[in-house]
C-alpha cells in the first residue's frame, strides 16, 4: 500500500502516485516482518484489447526478506522513473500484479446482514421486490539541496526484468540528484528537499526506468529482497505526488499479527456502519476515522491464517508453457495463449508486440493491433509473407520470466509464512509527515475480514408492514442498533440515520505495542454508547419501554394465552 516517488515528465498523465516500499535494516533475531493496479480485467470479446487502469493508490506486499510493490503509471514510456529510499542494497526482481488481486479478494473487509422478521407483518408487503440489505458488497475492500561530500556510490546498476534498474547511495543530496538527472530520472523540484533528509538519513535509492523499447504494458510489480528490522513505508516522498485521501494497502506476512509502530491502528465505531446496505459506506468512515485520530492511523481489515492465499497463485491447472513450445505459426500459438487464460496479464500483450508484431502492411492498411491478434489466422493465411519470424520458444521464454515465474514466487512467499495481516489507510499528502512503520504482536486475536449482523424487522402482530416496520440491529460489539423509517417516501421511506451519522466514525484509536492491546489514545465508547442510548430511545419508542425487544411479538402473544388460559382455570376452580 504505499505510494510512491514515481514521477514523469508530464506529471498529468501519472496515474496514481507509484508504489513505493521498503523494508529497513538488517535482519531481526525474532521474525521480522499493495487489489488494485493494472488488473487484468480486459473487455471478455477482445482478450488482446490493452488493459485499463482498475484502480489507483499504494498497494505492497511483503514479509521479513521481501517486498511487493505495484505500480500505478499512465504516460509515455521514455516518460516512466521510479525512485524509492531503502536502508540497504536489494536483490531486485519482478512480481506480478494478480498477486495483488488475488490477496486484495481473499482479504478485503465484507460487511453482511441477516435478515429476520419479529412478528408477523401487516399484509401488503411492499418492499417492491427488494429485501433490504440486498445491495452487493462494495469493493472495499497515503528546502534545497544539501548533505554531505563525495560522489555517488552505484552499488547495482542491470536489466531487472523490463526495467533499466540502479541502487545508488550518496552523502550529497545535490550529487544524487544530478546522477539521476543525467541517467534519464526525473526529479521534480519537490522532491529535492525530501530526498535531502533521505540522504542525511544515510539511504540508498531504488531507481527504475523502462528499456528501450519497451512499452508501459510491460511494467509489472517491482520485489526487493533483504533482510529487515522494521516495514517501513516512506510516504515522505510519496507527498509529492500523492491526491487527497490516497488509499494505501499493505498486507504483511510473518508469523504473528503486524501493528504499525508509529502510527495509530483505529477500529471503527460499528453503529455507523451502514450495515443495511452491506457496509456501503466502509470506505468513508476510514477517511473520517483515519482524520478524528490525527491523519496517522491504520485500520486492521484481516489478521489470520495466511492459508487464504494457498494454491491461489500457482499452481494453475490452466497454464502449460510445454504446450506452447511445438506451436510454430503463430495463429495456433495466439489460439492457445487464449485458451491458457494467459491474455489476462498485460505483459502478455507487451511480450506479442516484440514476437508477433503488426505487420507494418496491416498497419498502413488500417488494421488494429486488437483486429492483428483477434483474426490472426484470417491475416496469416492472407498476409503470411508481411510476418515476422517466429520463434515459439523464445516467447514462451519470456512469459515464463515475465508471468509465470512471479506467479511461482509468489506463491512460495505466501507458502512460507502462517500469518497475514492486512492494513488500510486514506491518507493526504499534509499527513505524510513520517514514514511508518510496523511491528508484530502475538497477543492480539485473530481478525476475519467477514463482519455479520442479524437485523430484526420489528414487524409485531401485524402492526407494521415490513417496509414500515423499524428495525433492531445486533452489532458485532455487543450493542444494539435501532432506527425506524424517516417517513419521506411512501411505506415508510429510509431508515433515519440522522442521529447516528452525528457519532463519531472513530471508536478507539491504539498505540499498538508488542504485548497486550497497547494504549487507548482516543476512546469514544463511552460517548458513543451514549449517543446510541438516547438514540435508541427515540428510535424504539414506538416499541413500549424502547428496550431491546427481540422476539416480542410471538413472546407477547404466548404471555397472553398463558395468562388467560390461568385466568380460566381460576374461575374453575372458583365454581367447583
Amino acid at each position: 500500500m504505499m505510494n510512491q516517488y514515481l514521477r514523469h515528465k508530464d506529471s498529468r498523465r501519472l496515474v496514481g502516485a507509484l508504489a513505493a516500499m521498503v523494508l529497513l535494516g538488517p535482519a531481526l533475531p525474532r521474525d521480522a516482518a499493495a487489489c488494485g493496479g493494472l488488473f487484468c480485467n480486459r473487455p471478455p470479446p477482445d482478450p488482446f484489447a490493452p488493459q485499463p487502469i482498475a484502480q489507483t493508490g499504494e498497494n505492497i506486499v511483503f514479509d521479513t526478506v521481501e517486498a511487493h510493490i505495484q505500480i500505478f503509471y499512465a504516460g509515455p514510456a521514455d516518460k516512466f522513473s521510479w525512485v524509492v529510499p531503502v536502508d540497504a542494497v536489494p536483490v531486485i526482481g519482478v512480481g506480478s500484479d494478480q498477486t495483488f488481486t488475488t490477496v486484495g479478494a481473499a482479504t478485503r473487509p465484507t460487511f453482511n446482514t441477516e435478515w429476520v422478521t419479529d412478528g408477523t407483518c401487516d399484509s401488503g408487503n411492499e418492499l417492491g421486490g427488494a429485501v433490504p440489505g440486498s445491495a452487493p458488497p462494495p469493493n472495499a475492500g497515503a528546502g534545497g539541496a544539501g548533505g554531505g561530500k563525495g560522489g555517488v556510490d552505484v552499488a547495482f546498476r542491470g536489466v531487472v526484468g523490463p526495467f533499466d534498474a540502479a541502487v545508488i547511495h550518496s552523502a550529497s543530496s545535490a550529487e544524487l540528484i544530478k546522477w539521476l538527472t543525467d541517467n534519464g530520472y526525473f526529479v521534480a523540484d519537490s522532491a529535492v528537499a525530501i530526498i535531502d533528509q533521505y540522504v542525511t538519513e544515510n539511504k540508498y535509492f531504488v531507481a527504475l526506468k523502462l528499456l528501450n523499447g519497451r512499452d508501459v504494458l510491460s511494467i509489472q510489480p517491482v520485489v526487493l529482497k533483504f533482510a529487515a528490522t522494521e516495514p517501513c513505508v516512506p510516504l515522505r516522498l510519496t507527498a509529492i505526488a500523492a491526491l487527497k485521501d490516497l488509499p494505501v494497502n499493505l498486507w504483511v506476512l510473518a508469523e504473528s499479527r503486524a501493528v504499525p509502530k508509529n502510527y495509530f491502528e483505529i477500529v471503527l465505531n460499528q453503529a455507523r456502519i451502514d450495515w443495511v446496505n452491506n457496509g456501503s459506506n466502509y470506505a468513508d468512515l476510514v477517511k473520517q476515522a483515519a482524520n478524528e485520530a490525527g491523519g496517522n492511523a491504520f485500520i486492521a481489515e484481516y489478521a489470520g491464517s495466511a492459508r487464504v492465499m494457498d494454491k491461489q497463485l500457482w499452481p494453475n491447472p490452466r497454464i502449460n508453457l510445454a504446450k506452447l513450445r511445438p506451436l510454430t505459426t503463430p495463429p495456433e500459438y495466439l489460439q492457445q495463449l487464449v485458451g491458457q487464460g494467459l491474455t489476462m496479464y498485460a505483459q502478455t500483450l507487451s511480450l506479442l508486440r516484440v514476437y508477433i508484431p503488426l505487420p507494418k502492411r496491416l498497419a498502413d492498411m488500417g488494421v488494429s493491433e486488437s483486429e492483428f491478434y483477434n483474426n490472426n489466422a484470417f491475416y496469416w493465411t492472407n498476409y503470411q509473407a508481411d510476418f515476422a519470424a517466429f520463434d515459439p520458444n523464445k516467447l514462451t521464454d519470456e512469459i515464463d520470466k515475465a508471468i509465470v515465474a512471479p506467479l511461482r514466487d509468489g506463491q512460495a512467499m505466501f507458502d512460507a509464512r502462517p500469518y497475514l495481516t492486512r492494513l488500510a489507510t486514506f491518507i493526504s499528502p499534509e499527513e505524510m509527515n513520517k514514514d511508518p512503520l510496523f511491528i508484530y504482536n502475538r497477543e492480539l486475536p485473530m481478525l476475519s475480514n467477514v463482519r455479520s449482523v442479524k437485523a430484526h424487522i420489528m414487524c409485531g402482530d401485524r402492526r407494521y408492514k415490513a417496509c414500515e416496520a423499524p428495525v433492531r440491529i445486533e452489532l458485532p460489539d455487543g450493542q444494539t442498533l435501532w432506527f425506524k423509517r424517516d417517513g419521506k417516501t411512501p411505506c415508510g421511506g429510509a431508515y433515519d440515520r440522522t442521529t447516528v451519522d452525528s457519532m463519531p466514525a472513530l471508536g478507539v484509536a491504539f498505540a499498538r505495542e508488542e504485548v497486550g492491546e497497547g494504549n487507548r489514545k482516543v476512546d469514544n465508547t463511552a460517548a458513543i454508547a451514549k449517543a446510541l442510548a438516547a438514540h435508541n430511545a427515540v428510535a424504539s419508542a414506538d416499541e413500549g419501554c424502547g428496550c431491546s425487544t427481540a422476539g416480542a411479538p410471538a413472546a407477547a402473544g404466548a404471555a397472553v394465552a398463558l395468562l388467560l388460559a390461568m385466568a380460566l382455570r381460576r374461575r374453575g376452580r372458583g365454581r367447583s
